[in-house]
């Protein structure tokens, strides 16, 4: 139930949520396809930064760092919220202000996933899902991450990250504990 007034469209979340999902698990790449998931339902794509994104996978060029889940997703908020190069050309106090309204935004993001899945780390988000850390490009690593359901987890991840991203684009105004 949201408690922050405006309702958001289910089926337009459900349909976010469905191709995030399918789009990670044929293709790989959580960042790019938790963005182009958005983009595409909601009429906003851009293939320039759908290539861009897919550099931030496995938490940011494969390091493990900030998830991939996430950086997309927030760039599918930047492109609503954030400004554009115009506003580096005029009063600098509009421009902060613009940017402000877009870090809140994403802030709320990254904070609604932290509390979901314990961090914005994807190392952390891995290591307490596998109980330990395994690398994909090991051959026998790789093995066990797939009998231990690694990549469907995953792709749950992005798949809720982005529907949470695309509730976000529908109404700025929900809080980190409303149901989407």
């Amino acid at each position: 139930m949201a408690t922050s007034g405006t309702k958001v469209n289910s089926e337009i979340l459900d349909k976010v949520e469905k191709r995030a999902y399918e789009l990670l698990d044929t293709y790989h790449g959580c960042s790019q396809c938790s963005l182009l998931a958005i983009q595409e339902v909601l009429g906003m794509r851009d293939d320039m930064m759908a290539k861009a994104a897919v550099v931030l996978s496995g938490g940011v060029g494969g390091m493990n760092s900030a998830c991939g889940a996430l950086t997309g997703s927030a760039l599918a908020l930047g492109m609503k919220y954030g400004r554009d190069v115009s506003y580096l050309a005029g009063p600098a106090d509009e421009a902060v202000e613009v940017e402000y309204t877009a870090i809140e935004q994403v802030t709320k993001l990254a904070k609604w996933f932290e509390r979901e899945f314990g961090s914005i780390v994807c190392r952390d988000i891995r290591r307490a899902f596998m109980g330990t850390e395994l690398n994909r490009r090991i051959p026998w690593q790789n093995e066990w991450m797939e009998e231990l359901g690694m990549h469907k987890h995953c792709c749950e991840v992005v798949a809720r990250t982005a529907r949470r991203a695309a509730a976000l684009l529908e109404n700025p105004n929900l809080g980190i504990l409303d149901k989407v």
